[in-house]
Order: structure tokens, then C-alpha cells, then sequence
């Protein structure tokens, strides 16, 4: 690598600005030259502007003249065919008369070609012509059949009363003609058109003034600006002038335009542009000679002040700190960058030799080792690491970069040395080695199976496995499909419990989607034993069922009597109605109409009697919960047909205040029985010795529950904190688990049990449960809902 120290630049090139002044000293002819050139340039172009101008005013006023003579002439021609269309009408005219007529302007218009009369059925009645073009056909003998463009301009000047001229066309052998039609009208009607065909090449032949024909190129052009006719085929791009005006008439977007070329120069003229472009050839000549001395040297001293200037920048912008030793270690260049990184200005760290002092204190040894490294050139290219002590004692870490350093001839001189500041980095590494070490230990340390895996076409891959998952499930994927359970692309964050065949244990597992460090889409699963909670989950639910069933069983106890005396009487009025049949049989009376409504009655007291035990058994039957979409009013008729036993004993009246159009809610019928009979036996024992004998029971809508209220007027709560308690009541005979089972039923149903104080005296029992709208299908998915796998 070669390269150019700045202390070895030479005197004159560190002086930029005195290099720039003395460049103004060779620039003073080129300047001179400039000067001389654009004066001389300028008043050439001067004179030739003036004559341009001057040609360019003279090309209008000839094209105006031009103009105006095509003007006079087509408007005197229109004016001779209007009287001749007059002199039709007034004298009617014979085809004799109007053919010699027609001929005059043929003659005194040589552009004209024909001249007809055309009726107003656009025939053409008369034709006249010259005889030279005898024999070309007129194109009106059908209007509007070949030219569309006549028939519009004939009738223009039927519906205008005005003459028309066509737009122009082309002939059959590629002449260009234009058309005029004069109305002739007699007293409003309208007899035909004077038509006139002009020939476009005649009008600029005998139209246009002869020497406005040979000073320049005319050309007549339609309203595209496309040309019809031209005086000349020379091309444009020669044209210094140009200019165009319409023609009106004919008009239709016609132009009359003329270019003007350029003719040859003065000789006075040439012979002063001749003069001076010799002036400037001799000047440039001799200034060639001194600048081709000064060019390369010129060329040489920029380039090389822009290198220097460009290595230098470049060097001082650089974080990374350089320095130079040469081939005994001694210290001949430093970069700002590497002064800032130490502390030490240039001037303190410039010849200096090992050791220097960047180096700690107590460390030399290391440091000897790694100059001696450096200097006999077996340094690593991947650099190494090394301590440096700053200017103001503190220690930082930086990695060394070494290359050899060679002249414009190839030889070493020494060597170039990169420094770079690496504490920060090196600590941000330990810190992440030491976080993600912690952070492996709590996984590793974790009872959860934690796995990562992700799809490829062979299958699954597991790309993360902790200690747990590879202690239980093995060290491959399947343990990871297997705890899937089919939800692969569903995943949710809500937790599911799996079976696991493979281990025969229950594990309760929680998927997620990840960005893996590649970038993949990874599916992260966190896998929990549940085997010993789910044991003890049916452990407990089993230990519920028992004491609902009990619970029932002591209501049903608590009952009995009741139900006895409930029981009596159908089965007493079935013994006297059987009685009072027997004696009519064994007197002989047997007629129909005596005996069948002793019978009916009988038969209705027997189902009555059956219905009781049957609502008995289903109430404390043992079976296994099942929430089914169910209709509340009727479990709440069932609660308070048992519960009618004893309020009836009591004299207390349930009032039942239930909209008929409440709608079903998602509930098992039994244990949501078994709650609203709990709360009416609270309230009917509450009001004992209440004033007010009617206990209250409501259902209503609230957002997307229903709400059923037991409202009582008894003694009220005495300690509502401890009311849903375990083994907590009120009653002496009371076991307090009435209340705790009851709250558990309703939030086994998503619901909610609560009390509150009655402002008029008394409780207020609140339970909810989820309502199941109208436009929900019947036999869904709730009616099948699995049995509550806990009640907590």
C-alpha cells in the first residue's frame, strides 16, 4: 500500500491559497482571448441579427401584399359569380348565355377550372370548362355522395344565404381543388348554387405576385397544417425566416406561408468574420504553447493536493484511531480520532518510542509482548484485543488492527495500526452472555415442558427444548404434536388440557406464534402437569356431587312432613272415590254416568300423587351436572311447587313476577332448582315472624344475563361478609354449607350469586346466568356442553 504523509507534502502545495492566486497569472490571456472573442463575436452576431431582421420584415410585408392580392382577386371572382347567379334569375338566362358567361371568368381566372350550375336538387344542370381540362369530370354531378365536404358547404350556403367555400381535397391525380357555391334565390326560394372549383396549384400560380414566388418557398397549408401546394420542394430545415397568414377566403384554417432563405453573405462581411477568426487562431496558438507546459504540472499539483486533502478528511472523520509506527516502533503519525480515544495530544505521542504512554501502569510486560508481535509482523489478521490507559488514568479495552505500511516503490516503511474503542461493545456481550446464561437457567429450572418448533416439509422441527419437556417428553418433536391436540393454525392464548397417551399424564398446555431469530414463524408451547390437580379436581367434584346430593336430600328430610301430608291427601281422596265406587257396584247401580267421573277423579288424584313422588325422585336422583339451554319460568314453577309445601304452612304467599317472553338460559334444571328452592327455604324461614306475608321472586333481562331475585321481608343480613362462607350460618340447626353450594352451582354456570339489603326490610337474594338470544339455533353446541370437569 502506498501512500504520501502530510508532513512529507511539499512546501509550495500546503499553500492552497497561494497556488489559486498565482493560477490567475496564466488565466490573464485566456481571459483576454475570451474577451476579445465575445466582443467580436457579439458584433457579428449584431450585424447578422439586424439583417435577419430586416429580411424577416420584408418576408411579411410581401406575404401581406401576397395575401391581399389572393384576397382582392378570389373576392372579385366571388362578386363576378353572384352577378352571373343574378343575371340567371332576372333574365332567365339559356345554357348558351351561361356557358359563354362562365367561360369570361374562366378566362379573366385562369385559377378557376370549372363552373356550374347546380339546382336544388344538388344536380349539376350546366358545366362549363375550359377546354385544355375538358376532360376531367366534375365531382358534384352527385353532392355528397364522393365529397362529403360539398355537401356541407352547399348546404351552408342554402341554409346561410352566404357564399361557402369546401375545405380543399384532392383530385383524382393528386391535384389539391377548393370548391365556392353561391346561393341563387329568387324571392326567398331557393333555385341552386353557382358552384366554382378552384384549383389550389393555379391560385398559387396566378395569384401569388411572381416575385414573392422566387424570394421565397410558399406554401398553402390546410387547417392541419398540413401542406396542399408548395412553390418549391426545398426543404425547411434551411429556413431562416418564416411566416404565415390565413386566407380568408377561402378560410377553413387555410394559411398562406412563406419561408425565406438565406442568400449569400457581403464580402465585407466574410471578410471580417475571416479576419477575425484569424486574430483568435494566432492567439490561441501562442497561448498553446504556454499552456502546455503548465498543464500537466497544473493537473499533477491538483491531484495530488486532492488526494492529500481527501486522505486527510477522510482520516480525521474516521472514529477508528490510527497511528503509524515505523520499523523500530516509533510513533510517526496519529489521527485526531486516536488522540481523542487516549487523551494524549500529537504533539505528545509524534517520535515517541515503547513505552508510551497510553500504556497502563503495571501492565508493560503484555504491552512489550504485543509491540514485539506487532513489529516482527506476526500480529493476527482478525486483529487483538488489548488494554489502554487514557490521560486521565481511566481504562478502556479496544482491538488492534495491523497491516504493513509500503512505499510508491513497494518497500515497508512501517506499519499502519487501527484502534477501536471496544468497552461498550464488550460490555453489552457479557452482559447478554451473562442475561441469557440467567435466562437458560430459570428455563432450565422451570417444572413447565417449554418447546419451540417449526413446519418443514419433512415435518415438525424442534428447535428449543428445556430440561423438563426433554426429561418428560423426549428430545424430539412428536412429544409437541402430541400435546397439539389437533389445534395446529388455531392457536389461542387461552389455555387447553390435554391427554397425553405416550406418558399417561394430563397436562395443561398454552400455544403461541413467535418470530424465531431466522425469521420463521415458530409455534411456542408451555406444557403444565395437571395429573395430581385433575386427581384431586374429580376428587372434588365428587366430594360436590355428594353434598349437593345431600343437601337435596336434607331439604327433602326437612320436607317431609309436609310431603307426607302433601301425599295424603290424593291418596285419601282416591281411597273415598274407590270406596263410593265399590258401593255402587254392590248395589247394583252400575250406570256410566255415576260411575265415570268417580273414576276421572280417581285417575286425576293417582297422577297427582305420581307427579309428587316423581319430582321427588328427579330432585334427589344422583346424575352427573349438564348445562342444556332450558326455560327459566319453569324451573322456577318446579322450586316453588316444593317450596309451595311450606309456605303454605307458614301462610306465606309466593308471588312470582316473570315476563312471559324471557328467554332461555344455558343452565342444568336440577342444581339451578336446587339453588332457587335453597333461597325461597331462606326466605320462607326469614319471615317467621314477619308482618308481611309474601316473599317475592323476579327474573329480568340484564345486557347478556338474566337476573332472578328472591326478595324476603325477614329479619335481614346479619353478617353479609361471612354469608357464603363454608359451614358459616345463621339457623342453630343450620350445617352453613346451604348457601356456600349454591354460589358454587351458579359459577359453575359462568353466573354470579349475591345478597344485598331489601330498603324495605328484609334480603335480597341476586343470582345470574347466561341467556341464549332468539337467533341462536337450537341444538347447538351449548346444549351438548361436557359436564363441569370442577366447582370451585
Amino acid at each position: 500500500m502506498s501512500t504520501v504523509h502530510p508532513s512529507n507534502i511539499p512546501a509550495p502545495f500546503k499553500d492552497l491559497g497561494r497556488l489559486r492566486r498565482r493560477s490567475w497569472y496564466w488565466l490573464t490571456p485566456a481571459i483576454a482571448l475570451g474577451l476579445f472573442v465575445c466582443v467580436m463575436g457579439s458584433i457579428l452576431w449584431w450585424l447578422d441579427a439586424r439583417d435577419d431582421a430586416q429580411r424577416y420584415g420584408t418576408l411579411v410585408r410581401d406575404v401581406d401584399w401576397a395575401q391581399q392580392s389572393m384576397r382582392l382577386r378570389m373576392l372579385a371572382a366571388r362578386d363576378r359569380i353572384g352577378a352571373l347567379g343574378r343575371d340567371l334569375v332576372r333574365n332567365g338566362m339559356a345554357e348558351s348565355r351561361f356557358l359563354d358567361d362562365a367561360k369570361e371568368i374562366l378566362v379573366e381566372h385562369p385559377e378557376i377550372i370549372h363552373v356550374a350550375w347546380i339546382n336544388a336538387d344538388r344536380q349539376a344542370v350546366w358545366v362549363s370548362s375550359p377546354d385544355s381540362r375538358a376532360g376531367q369530370s366534375f365531382r358534384m354531378s352527385a353532392p355528397g355522395a364522393a365529397e362529403p365536404e360539398a355537401f356541407r358547404a352547399f348546404e351552408i350556403a342554402r341554409d346561410e344565404h352566404r357564399p361557402a367555400y369546401s375545405r380543399p381535397y384532392r383530385g383524382q391525380y393528386n391535384e389539391v381543388y377548393l370548391d365556392l357555391y353561391v346561393p341563387v334565390f329568387q324571392e326567398e326560394r331557393f333555385l341552386g348554387t353557382l358552384a366554382t372549383v378552384y384549383s389550389v396549384d393555379g391560385m398559387l400560380q396566378h395569384l401569388i405576385p411572381q416575385e414573392t414566388a422566387r424570394k421565397y418557398k410558399v406554401t398553402i397549408l390546410d387547417a392541419n397544417d398540413m401542406p396542399l401546394v408548395s412553390s418549391s420542394s426545398r426543404a425547411d430545415k434551411g429556413a431562416i425566416n418564416s411566416y404565415e397568414v390565413p386566407l380568408d377566403p377561402p378560410g377553413n384554417g387555410m394559411m398562406l406561408s412563406a419561408r425565406g432563405y438565406r442568400t449569400q453573405t457581403d464580402t465585407s462581411q466574410t471578410m471580417l468574420v475571416w479576419v477575425v477568426v484569424s486574430l483568435s487562431a494566432v492567439i490561441i496558438w501562442s497561448l498553446l504553447a504556454l499552456w502546455r507546459h503548465t498543464r500537466f504540472r497544473s493537473q499533477a499539483e491538483q491531484a495530488l493536493i486532492a488526494e492529500t486533502a481527501f486522505r486527510r478528511a477522510m482520516e480525521n472523520s474516521m472514529l477508528t484511531g490510527m497511528r503509524v509506527l515505523d520499523m523500530e516502533g516509533r510513533i510517526t503519525y496519529v489521527n485526531p480520532a486516536f488522540c481523542r480515544m487516549i487523551g494524549w495530544d500529537e504533539a505528545d505521542l509524534l517520535g515517541r518510542m515503547p513505552p508510551y504512554p497510553y500504556w497502563p501502569q503495571g501492565d508493560h510486560a503484555a504491552q512489550w509482548r504485543n509491540t514485539e508481535m506487532l513489529l516482527s509482523g506476526n500480529a493476527p489478521s482478525s486483529g487483538f484485543e488489548m488494554e489502554a490507559q487514557r490521560r486521565d488514568g481511566s481504562i478502556f479495552y479496544a482491538r488492534m488492527y495491523v497491516s504493513p505500511l509500503l512505499d510508491q516503490r513497494g518497500v515497508q516503511t512501517g506499519w499502519m495500526t487501527s484502534m477501536t474503542d471496544i468497552t461498550e461493545p464488550k460490555r453489552i456481550r457479557e452482559a447478554l452472555a451473562a442475561a441469557h446464561e440467567r435466562f437458560m437457567t430459570v428455563l432450565e429450572g422451570l417444572d413447565d415442558a417449554i418447546s419451540v418448533t417449526a413446519e418443514t416439509p419433512k415435518g415438525s422441527e424442534l428447535l428449543f427444548a428445556n430440561k423438563t419437556y426433554r426429561r418428560v417428553l423426549g428430545s424430539q418433536a412428536t412429544g409437541h404434536d402430541e400435546l397439539s391436540a389437533g389445534r395446529r393454525g388455531r392457536f389461542t392464548d387461552e389455555a387447553i388440557e390435554v391427554y397425553s397417551p405416550s406418558t399417561h399424564r394430563w397436562f395443561e398446555v398454552r400455544h403461541r406464534m413467535l418470530q424465531w431469530v431466522d425469521g420463521r414463524r415458530v409455534r411456542m408451547q408451555v406444557a403444565r402437569d395437571i395429573t395430581e390437580r385433575r386427581a384431586a379436581e374429580e376428587a372434588s367434584r365428587a366430594q360436590q356431587e355428594k353434598i349437593q346430593l345431600t343437601s337435596r336430600l336434607i331439604t327433602m328430610g326437612e320436607m317431609a312432613s309436609s310431603l307426607a301430608h302433601e301425599l295424603n291427601q290424593p291418596l285419601t281422596a282416591i281411597n273415598n272415590y274407590s270406596m263410593g265406587v265399590v258401593a255402587l257396584v254392590r248395589a247394583g247401580d252400575t250406570d256410566p254416568a255415576k260411575l265415570l267421573p268417580a273414576l276421572e277423579k280417581t285417575t286425576a288424584q293417582a297422577q297427582r300423587a305420581g307427579m309428587i313422588i316423581r319430582r321427588i325422585r328427579e330432585f334427589v336422583k344422583r346424575s352427573e351436572p349438564k348445562r342444556q339451554r332450558v326455560s327459566l319460568p319453569t324451573i322456577v314453577d318446579n322450586a316453588v311447587g316444593f317450596a309451595g309445601i311450606e309456605s303454605r304452612t307458614r301462610r306465606i304467599d309466593i308471588i312470582q313476577k316473570i315476563p312471559e317472553q324471557l328467554p332461555d338460559v344455558l343452565a342444568d334444571p336440577i342444581l339451578i332448582e336446587q339453588v332457587v328452592l335453597n333461597l325461597l327455604k331462606n326466605g320462607l324461614e326469614a319471615m317467621q315472624d314477619s308482618e308481611k306475608r309474601e316473599l317475592l321472586v323476579e327474573a329480568n333481562v340484564r345486557d347478556d344475563m338474566v337476573e332472578v331475585a328472591v326478595i324476603d321481608s325477614g329479619h335481614g343480613l346479619a353478617d353479609p361478609d361471612r354469608l357464603f362462607e363454608p359451614f358459616y350460618s345463621t339457623k342453630s340447626e343450620g350445617m352453613g354449607m346451604g348457601l356456600n353450594i349454591c354460589r358454587t352451582i351458579i359459577e359453575f354456570h359462568h353466573g354470579r350469586l349475591w345478597a344485598e339489603p331489601n330498603p324495605s326490610g328484609g334480603t335480597i337474594f341476586r343470582f345470574t346466568l347466561p341467556l341464549i338470544r332468539p337467533t341462536q339455533p337450537t341444538g347447538s353446541a351449548p346444549e351438548l356442553e361436557s359436564a363441569p370437569k370442577e366447582l370451585t
